[in-house]
Parts: structure tokens; C-alpha cells; sequence
């Protein structure tokens, strides 16, 4: 009996597979599978194996009386149909002579078996025909449903660009252009803003560097 084929590799899909891919750089889970190899006729029996006796597999005694059972009913089963048909045939050619009246009697089995194949592949038309409509009615459901999904996707997108497009004109007026820079640094210029401030002894601030105060000033706690 030959051996059967084995696909199993120990290093697909566990830690060694992991390991092996981390020092050697590549996945061995990618790698063909190993075909099985058999030693050919001509060369010896390994010096390993020279005294080696194969032990006869031990078969359940229940199960081999039921294998036994199923394989004679299979078999007798079979042996029944092929004699049924054998003495159909050979009754109904038994009264015939004639070799013409033979053929003749072959072609009327012949079309009486191609009526019945056309009937069968009638009816599996139908079932054919039928599951191909049911088929593209669901794909067209799927693809309507796809596209109306686009459809949503891109008119949320188009919103929030417009969105995105109103909130750039409306800031779009405080923009530094070629035609309000000159303006633009005037402003600037006389708008001067410090943010260095110093607290005297009263929990006063006095804001910048340069500064004076021209009113009353901002107190703040200070500990003493």
C-alpha cells in the first residue's frame, strides 16, 4: 500500500515558525510543501532497519466483523444488480434472432433512455435557470446597495469639503495679502505688544520692560 502524502510542516503558524523567520529572515510557512520520497528499489536495506519486524496492525474484533458485514452486503448488493441486468437483457434478446431486430430493439431502448435524459435535463434547466435569476437578482441587490454606499461616502466627503472651503473664506479675510501688507505691517509696527512684566512690592504688576503705567494697575497676591 503506498504512503500517503503528508502536507503537515511543524514550523507553519507556531513559535518556531516566528523564531525562524526573525534569524533567517524569511517565512518557511511560504515554502512549498515536501513531496513524499520513497527509496528506490535498488538501494539496501539500512543497517538501521536490516533486523527490523514490522508488527502486524492490531484490528478491533468488532470492528472487523462490522467491516466484513458492510463489504459482503456492498458485494452482494452489486452481484444482484449485475445479474438482474444481465438476465434482463439476455430475456428480452433471448426471443430475438434476427440481428437487425436486435439493433432495432437497441435503438428503441437507446431513444426510450434519451427520452428520460431529456426529461432530467429539462427539469435541471429549470432549476438552473432559475437559480441563476435568484443569483443575479442578489448580486444586483449587493451592487445597488455597494453604490449607494459610494454614493453616501462621497456626499459626506463633498459636505465636508464644502465645510472645510466655507471656513477658509471666512478666514480668508484676515489673510495678509499683496494688496493689505503694507497695511499689514503698520500695524504691526504700532501695535506693539510685550509680555515681559515685573511685580513691585505692593503686588503691583507693571507689564513690559519700557513701559508705564497710565492707569490703575492689576494686583496680584504676593507672599510675604
Amino acid at each position: 500500500m503506498p504512503r500517503a502524502i503528508s502536507n503537515f510542516n511543524p514550523l507553519r503558524g507556531s513559535s518556531a515558525s516566528l523564531a525562524h523567520y526573525h534569524y533567517t529572515g524569511y517565512d518557511p510557512s511560504l515554502l512549498p510543501p515536501k513531496k513524499a520520497h520513497r527509496k528506490p528499489r535498488w538501494v539496501p536495506v539500512a543497517k538501521s532497519k536490516r533486523f527490523r519486524v514490522p508488527q502486524r496492525p492490531k484490528i478491533d474484533q468488532d470492528e472487523y466483523v462490522e467491516l466484513l458485514r458492510l463489504h459482503n452486503n456492498y458485494r452482494n448488493n452489486v452481484k444482484s444488480l449485475r445479474h438482474y441486468m444481465i438476465k434482463k437483457y439476455c430475456d428480452k434478446f433471448q426471443t430475438v434472432t434476427n440481428p437487425e431486430e436486435i439493433l432495432e430493439v437497441f435503438k428503441v431502448d437507446l431513444a426510450e433512455c434519451h427520452a428520460i435524459n431529456d426529461q432530467w435535463n429539462a427539469k435541471v434547466k429549470v432549476e438552473r435557470e432559475s437559480r441563476i435569476a435568484r443569483e443575479l437578482q442578489e448580486a444586483k441587490e449587493i451592487a445597488r446597495q455597494k453604490l449607494e454606499a459610494e454614493q453616501e461616502k462621497q456626499k459626506q466627503i463633498l459636505e465636508l469639503a464644502e465645510e472645510i472651503v466655507k471656513k477658509e473664506k471666512e478666514a480668508s479675510a484676515t489673510f495678509i495679502t499683496a494688496e493689505n501688507i503694507d497695511e499689514a505691517i503698520d500695524n504691526a509696527l504700532n501695535d506693539t505688544v510685550d509680555y515681559n512684566f515685573a511685580i513691585d512690592s505692593n503686588g503691583e504688576k507693571l507689564r513690559g520692560r519700557e513701559t508705564r503705567p497710565s492707569g490703575p494697575q492689576e494686583k496680584i497676591s504676593v507672599r510675604r
